[in-house]
């Protein structure tokens, strides 16, 4: 498999920081010309190494409840229920773990009584599901769009993290549902390639250019979306990947929290009702330094208990990303639904991401 070396990881890291950035931004801060970086991230992007994608980051209305669900299975039918589930639209995550409840899904429900329905009627009727344990999302106190690969110095970190994009206030006080036309058609884009251009926008919509900024800057304006840069687990340098679910009294959650943001190996922090109440999932270089983490929670972090563990063997698939068995992505997308439950195609390949325009708003 390709490998990143350390300009790739300086470029991802930059991205992680300004998904948005021009070439020419980027080329400020990295030292590359901007033609070089487009060239770079063509290569990283067409290979499945890395990728941008964005998503609503509203709830309620205009957003979906979310749940968390491991799911026990027949001998034997792992590999096969995982990849069945990474085909419904409404689930955005599937993994396999090594433990009895071996597949781990996260579900995207359009209200809670879709969730109920997806959890309690359709779940629980897939051939060969013998046990479910189902967590309902209270609060994402720490995401994967907040963790870094590491590839550039503090210095260069702080210069870029300064860089603004041009914006547009939007003209309305009330917020945008992203869901809704005229934004849903930019949203979907998005998602499939967060660096879209509005020039992109424009070509994949078929509208105005004008229309076409007017409206992106009003929605990213309104902050209705979150961009994530992405990376294939399997060439990070931290190849381990350990969900640890813990027992935290509620009194001690927001300290909790605030320490594990500190863990740079600390990828997604949840907190649920229920015990366990809070969901740690850590990024390791070893099995041995997964241990570690666990003795840091314990310790550090008491009265907090690690209740269940679990070591993820393969990520199937990742915001609406298939992955290989590297963590790749292979370019299938699976786009979420919001017109019902029904599974809908998967679609999707890289584009070419290398042009380069003025700005990317």
């Amino acid at each position: 498999m390709e490998t990143l070396d350390e300009a790739d990881i300086s470029l991802i890291h930059a991205l992680q920081l300004r998904p948005r950035a021009s070439w020419r931004q980027l080329a400020d801060v990295l030292g590359e010309g901007p033609a070089t970086l487009s060239r770079r991230w063509a290569r990283l992007r067409e290979s499945g190494l890395s990728w941008v994608m964005a998503y609503p980051s509203v709830d309620g209305v205009h957003g979906n409840r979310l749940a968390i669900t491991e799911i026990a299975c027949a001998a034997g039918r792992v590999m096969s229920l995982a990849q069945e589930l990474a085909a419904w639209p409404m689930v955005v995550t599937a993994e396999i773990a090594a433990r009895e409840y071996g597949v781990v899904i996260s579900i995207a429900g359009l209200d809670q009584s879709d969730l109920a329905e997806i959890l309690l009627d359709r779940l629980p009727a897939v051939p060969g599901v013998t046990g479910m344990r189902t967590h309902l999302v209270g609060q994402l106190h720490l995401g994967a769009n907040q963790w870094r690969i590491g590839g550039l110095d503090p210095r260069a970190a702080a210069t870029l993290a300064d860089v603004s994009l041009p914006t547009v206030r939007p003209e309305r006080t009330t917020a945008i549902n992203p869901w809704a036309p005229p934004y849903r058609e930019l949203v979907d884009a998005l998602t499939e390639d967060g660096r879209s251009s509005a020039a992109d926008l424009a070509r994949i919509t078929g509208r105005p250019l004008s229309t076409t900024r007017r409206q992106l800057a009003r929605l990213l304006g309104s902050g209705s979306m979150t961009f994530r840069c992405d990376v294939a687990q399997g060439v990070t340098g931290y190849p381990v990947i350990v969900q640890w679910w813990c027992k935290v009294p509620a009194v001690r959650m927001a300290a909790s929290v605030a320490r594990l943001r500190a863990e740079p190996t600390v990828r997604q922090v949840v907190s649920m009702p229920g015990s366990p109440n809070l969901l740690v999932t850590t990024w390791n270089r070893s099995v041995a330094d997964a241990m570690r983490i666990q003795e840091t929670l314990e310790r550090e972090l008491a009265p907090l208990v690690v209740v269940d563990s679990a070591v993820i063997l393969h990520q199937v698939k990742r915001l609406g990303w298939l992955l290989d068995s590297s963590g790749r992505n292979t370019g299938t997308f699976v786009p979420y639904s919001t017109e019902g439950t029904p599974a809908a195609p998967a679609r999707g390949h890289f584009a070419d991401a290398a042009s380069e325009g003025p700005e990317r708003t």
